[in-house]
């Protein structure tokens, strides 16, 4: 889709040439003509640039490798962690469904 065409703009209600890229602004006011697209190609752009890091303890490349393997075993750790309590969570719950049914 790389033709010309003519969109509507949401801001300001003016017509104007598209290109069918993401970044397509407004002739009239300078406003993005598909700005869901826009947040989403910027969103992805940065998930790009700074892929996800560990959340508890972060890994530097000047770490040594018992530092490494410390701060390995502690995020697993805390992910086995935050699972369980789900499982726990989801376990009572699903009791208490049950008895809820069986006591009508």
């Amino acid at each position: 889709m790389s033709g010309v065409s003519e969109i509507k703009c949401p801001h300001c209600g003016e017509w104007t040439t598209g290109h069918g890229r993401h970044d397509d602004k407004c002739g009239a006011c300078g406003g993005y003509l598909e700005p869901h697209r826009f947040s989403h190609e910027a969103e992805v752009k940065v998930k790009r640039e700074n892929p996800r890091k560990a959340d508890y303890f972060a890994i530097k490349p000047t770490d040594g490798p018992l530092s490494r393997e410390v701060k390995g075993f502690l995020n697993a750790f805390g992910w086995i962690v935050f699972y369980s309590e789900i499982a726990f969570y989801a376990c009572v719950t699903g009791v208490i469904l049950i008895l809820g049914v069986i006591a009508g």
